[in-house]
C-alpha cells in the first residue's frame, strides 16, 4: 500500500521544516529536539550550528538533484526500473544529464517461486537472481564508489551481499524444484477461511476453461498438490530446463540446475500498456569520458569494462563486452554496473563466487515483451496487469470496454467475490488524489492504460482468447483461487 512519492515528499518537506526552524529565535524548538536526537550526548550550542549548517547542505544538494515525474506513480505502484537508472547512473555518477522523468509505474510484484524462474522482471529483462536483488539495492540508495581507480575500490559498495544471498536462500528453498518435484521456498498463500467457500462445482469448470485459455501463456496450473510434492509426474513439470548461452570465445555453456521457463509474450500480442517495456528497450546512458573546458584535461568515465549476457532476436543467450559509451543502452550498462559491484565485493573479501551468484549467467535482455507467470496466489496480487490498471480478476476477464476507467488506488478492502480491489470510481477531474487522500488511477493516460489481455470476439492487438460469459468468468475465478 506504499505511495513512495508522498512519502518522499512528506520527508522533504519535514525536513525543510526543521531547517526553518533553525532560523526562528525562539521558535527553533523542533530543530533542538532534532538536534538533541541526532547529536546525542555530543549536543551542544556549538555543534547543534554546525548540524544546522549541515543540514543546510543536504537541502541543497536535494533541491539541486532532478526529480522530475510524468506519470505519478500512487499507491501500489512505483516506476521502478527508472529509480534505479536515475540513482545509479544520473545521481550517483553525479550525470544529471541521464536522469529520465519517472514515466512507467508497475505494482509492486508477489515473488513466491519466482527465485525459480529463468527470467524476472514484468519485462523478463533480467536472470541472475543476485544481479535482480543487488541492482534493486542500488537503486533505493546504497552507497557506490565510482571515484576510486579502476580494481582499487572503484564500484565498492555498502550491499551486504551476503545478506542478500541469505534471503534469496530463503526464498527459493533448500531443494531444486525439478529434483524434489515440490517447491520448499516461499509459496503462495492460500485463500482464507474466514472468506466465502471456493465452490468446488464451479472451480472444476474453471480448471477447465484455464487450461483451454490460460495455460498456453501461463503454463499448466501450479497446483498446491504440484507445489507439496503430491503430482510428480505433472505437465508442470516439463517446463524446468537448463540455461544456455554463449560465452565470448564462442563455446556453449550451461547451468547445473534447471530453472522453470517462463513464457514472455510479445507486446503486439498481448496488446498492455507498452511504457514499462520501452524503459529497457529505448532509455541510454552515457557513461563515456568528457573534455572539460581546460585544455588538455577531460573527465573519466565510470569505467564499463566487463562481459555481460544478451538476449538476442533469435533468442540465443550470447556474451559481449560492455565499455563505455556516450549512449550505452541501459540494460547492459545496468547489468555492467551491478556485475561489477558483484565482483568488487568479492574481490574484497575473497568470497567464492558460486558459493553466491550460483552459475546463472548475468544476461539482460530489453524489449522483448511481459513475463506470463503462473497464476498460483494471483487472487492476492490486485491490482491486475503490470501497471495496476485493472482493478479485479472479473474486470481482467471482461472485455476492455467493459473495465472501470478511472477508479481509487490506497483502499485496502479486499472484494473476494470479483476477486482484487473493492472498485470505486470517481471522475477525475484534473485531480491526481481524491478529497480523502486517495490515488486517482486514471486508465486514459499512457503508461496507465487498461488495454490488453483481452477475451473478446474483436480482432485486434491485445485480444488473446474469445469472449467469455459471466458464468465462464466466474469459474477462472473459483480455479483461481484453489491455486
Amino acid at each position: 500500500m506504499t505511495d513512495l512519492g508522498q512519502l518522499t515528499n512528506a520527508l522533504g518537506a519535514a525536513l525543510a521544516q526543521t531547517a526553518l526552524s533553525a532560523k526562528l529565535p525562539f521558535f527553533d524548538g523542533r530543530f533542538r529536539r532534532f538536534a538533541k536526537a541526532v547529536l546525542g550526548t555530543e549536543y551542544s550550542d556549538l555543534t547543534r550550528v554546525q548540524l544546522s549548517k549541515e543540514l543546510d547542505g543536504i537541502l541543497g544538494a536535494l533541491i539541486n538533484q532532478p526529480a522530475g515525474i510524468d506519470v505519478t506513480e500512487g499507491f501500489t505502484r512505483l516506476d521502478a526500473l527508472n529509480r534505479i537508472g536515475n540513482q545509479m547512473f544520473a545521481l550517483d555518477a553525479e550525470r544529471y544529464g541521464n536522469y529520465v522523468n519517472i514515466n512507467a509505474p508497475v505494482t509492486y510484484p508477489h515473488i513466491w517461486t519466482s527465485s525459480w524462474f529463468d527470467w524476472v522482471q514484468y519485462d523478463g529483462s533480467i536472470m541472475q537472481p543476485l544481479v535482480r536483488n543487488a541492482g534493486e539495492a542500488m537503486g533505493v540508495s546504497a552507497e557506490l564508489n565510482l571515484n576510486a581507480p579502476p580494481k582499487q575500490g572503484r564500484f565498492a559498495t555498502s550491499i551486504p551481499f551476503d545478506n542478500l544471498h541469505w534471503s534469496e536462500q530463503q526464498l527459493a528453498g533448500k531443494d531444486q524444484p525439478l529434483v524434489a518435484k515440490a517447491f520448499t521456498g516461499l509459496n503462495a498463500p492460500t485463500w482464507p477461511n474466514s472468506f466465502p467457500a471456493i465452490d468446488k462445482a464451479k472451480a472444476a469448470v474453471g480448471a477447465q476453461l484455464y487450461e483451454k485459455h490460460c495455460s498456453g501463456c501461463h503454463l499448466p496450473a501450479l497446483t498446491p498438490d504440484i507445489v507439496q510434492g503430491k503430482a510428480p509426474d505433472a505437465e508442470f513439470w516439463k517446463n524446468f530446463g537448463t540455461i544456455r548461452w554463449r560465452g565470448r570465445d564462442g563455446q556453449e555453456k550451461q547451468t547445473t540446475e534447471s530453472a522453470l521457463n517462463v513464457r514472455i509474450i510479445k507486446q503486439s500480442h498481448i496488446g498492455t500498456d507498452p511504457a514499462q517495456g520501452n524503459v529497457l528497450r529505448n532509455r541510454s546512458a552515457d557513461t563515456a569520458g568528457r573534455e572539460l573546458a581546460r585544455v588538455g584535461q577531460s573527465s573519466p568515465g565510470l569505467g564499463l569494462d566487463i562481459d555481460v549476457c544478451q538476449r538476442k532476436a533469435d533468442n540465443t543467450l550470447d556474451t559481449t563486452h560492455i565499455s563505455d559509451h556516450a549512449m550505452q543502452l541501459y540494460a547492459p550498462a545496468l547489468g555492467a554496473v551491478v556485475q561489477l559491484g558483484i565482483d568488487e565485493w568479492l574481490r574484497s573479501t575473497g568470497t567464492v563466487r558460486a558459493q553466491i551468484e550460483g552459475d546463472r549467467p548475468n544476461c539482460l535482455a530489453a524489449g522483448f515483451g511481459y513475463k506470463a507467470r503462473p497464476l498460483n496466489g494471483v487472487w492476492a496480487t490486485a491490482p491486475f496487469l503490470h501497471n495496476g490498471s485493472v482493478p479485479t480478476i472479473y474486470d481482467l476477464l471482461s472485455p476492455v470496454a467493459e473495465r472501470p476507467k478511472v477508479f481509487l488506488l490506497g483502499e485496502p478492502s479486499f472484494d473476494p467475490v470479483r476477486v482484487g480491489i473493492v472498485t470505486r470510481t470517481v471522475a477525475p477531474k484534473g485531480r491526481t488524489y481524491d478529497s480523502k487522500g486517495y490515488f486517482i488511477l486514471d486508465t486514459s493516460r499512457s503508461a496507465n492504460r487498461n488495454t490488453g489481455h483481452e477475451f473478446s470476439n474483436d480482432k485486434h492487438e491485445g485480444v488473446i482468447g474469445p469472449a467469455l460469459s459471466p458464468e465462464e468468468r466466474n469459474a477462472i475465478i473459483e480455479f483461481l483461487k484453489s491455486i
